[in-house]
């Protein structure tokens, strides 16, 4: 989750993102015939870099092309006034996700776009490409049995108004699940109703590069008649637009060595705070954070979603867990990488590996505890206050488990998956061969070398 997002510095949170995009268009979009998912991104929004065209791609009056000019300049000047200040903020369209840009209106790029509104509000948009091209679907509203209209005299029809006013209002005061966006408690992430907008063949695309808008990179598709579409769709760094140009040319959908730059203040103050976590003059080298969400353990064939512990746990001091339930979709290879519920990843050949004992704690504590790594340990701490009886009731903080620091082979930052932004996880490989990732961008962050 992105730090403008307001996630505190020891806190990772995905339970109200939606289900990743790579695993939709897996599931609603691709057809027979149609080749592998090479990338996949969620959208609500594209503005115009066209000489003519207001950024919502409306017609200036008595405009004059006179050609695109420096296009790099165009999000830092033309967007901030369709933006609109700060002090009108809820007023505001969303940010850009897409940039269409050309020399003059009717460019091909200005073609396939103008038919789509620029700003989805509410609903979200997937853009899909594979080796046959590259698509763009929109969530709908599923349409739901309408009531049977009432018979009778006009006074009839409006009780029979009323009385299903009052019903809808009774379902609403009496649910009282938590929600976390669309998600709700108890329930699995749902895929979205999609239906087609559009389709640019591949034929017409003339390849991905790597381009920057002022100091905002991007992954640039251009067209056979030089216009084109800029892809923000959330990321801010350069290494994240590397990476899906990567999976544009087919590469494999794993990089290693995410720097992740824009949590790197949060990250280095979570490493300072870690101290308090610490021994006395213990050395601190990682630190997670507290990461709300399931965690999912393939076991040899065995797949344990959500994972409960195999070993023996303390008695905790907590309510009824009430989050949503993972996707269905979880089910699929890598399908947990677009789940916004699962938060830890554990891999092993038998039940007594180190990752295994780390995914039951963290399965126990559903989270809280924080990943510690030091010179001497790997630990798993948690509030004191959380152990129905402590060892020691008097210590704020308690390591719930310790392994010695010689069990781990190594630590690493990856970027993994199709979908677009792609989340930083970390990733621990025990010496015993089993292998726990974390969707923890503050802990990935530690992981690469300055």
């Amino acid at each position: 989750m992105r730090a403008n997002r307001g996630v505190r510095v020891d806190t990772t949170d995905y339970l109200a993102e939606p289900l990743g995009p790579a695993t939709v268009a897996r599931r609603l979009v691709l057809r027979p015939g149609e080749g592998r998912l090479l990338w996949a991104a969620h959208a609500k929004a594209h503005y115009y870099d066209i000489p003519g065209l207001y950024p919502d791609g409306s017609p200036k009056p008595n405009a004059v092309a006179r050609g695109a000019g420096k296009v790099g300049d165009f999000l830092g000047d033309v967007l901030s006034a369709a933006m609109g200040s700060e002090e009108d903020d809820r007023d505001r369209p969303p940010p850009a996700d897409l940039i269409v840009f050309g020399t003059a209106p009717d460019c091909m790029a200005h073609r396939y776009l103008r038919g789509v509104p620029s700003v989805s509000a509410v609903l979200r948009r997937l853009w899909t490409l594979t080796p046959l091209g590259l698509t763009l679907h929109t969530e709908i509203v599923p349409r739901t049995a309408a009531a049977p209209e009432p018979t009778g005299s006009f006074f009839a029809k409006a009780a029979g108004g009323i009385a299903k006013i009052g019903r809808e209002i009774a379902d609403i005061v009496t649910d009282n699940r938590m929600r976390f966006g669309a998600n709700v408690e108890d329930e699995p992430i749902a895929l979205p109703t999609l239906e087609p907008l559009l389709e640019i063949p591949r034929g017409r695309i003339a390849g991905f590069s790597l381009a920057q808008r002022k100091s905002t990179p991007v992954l640039r598709l251009l067209l056979a008649d030089g216009s084109g579409v800029d892809f923000l769709v959330s990321m801010t760094e350069r290494e994240e637009c590397e990476y899906a140009l990567a999976l544009a040319n087919g590469e494999p959908p794993l990089r290693a060595g995410a720097r992740v730059e824009w949590v790197a203040k949060p990250a280095a103050t979570a490493l300072k705070r870690a101290a308090d976590l610490a021994r006395p003059n213990e050395q601190v080298v990682l630190a997670g954070t507290t990461n709300f969400g399931y965690v999912g353990v393939q076991l040899g064939r065995e797949l344990r979603l959500p994972h409960t512990p195999l070993g023996e746990m303390p008695e905790l001091n907590v309510q009824k867990l009430r989050w949503p339930q993972p996707a269905a979709t979880s089910q699929e290879p890598d399908g947990w990488l677009d789940d916004p519920t699962i938060a830890f990843w554990a891999q092993a050949d038998r039940s007594d590996r180190d990752a295994v004992a780390v995914a039951d704690v963290l399965a126990h504590t559903r989270g809280l505890a924080r990943l510690l790594l030091t010179r001497d340990r790997v630990a798993l701490i948690a509030a004191t206050a959380l152990l129905r009886e402590p060892p020691d009731p008097t210590a704020p903080l308690t390591a719930v488990l310790e392994l010695p620091r010689t069990r781990v082979r190594g630590v690493a930052a990856e970027l993994a998956g199709r979908s677009l932004p792609p989340k930083p996880l970390l990733r621990v490989d025990f010496t015993d061969g089993s292998t726990l990732r974390l969707r923890d961008p503050i802990a990935a962050r530690h992981a690469v070398p300055a």
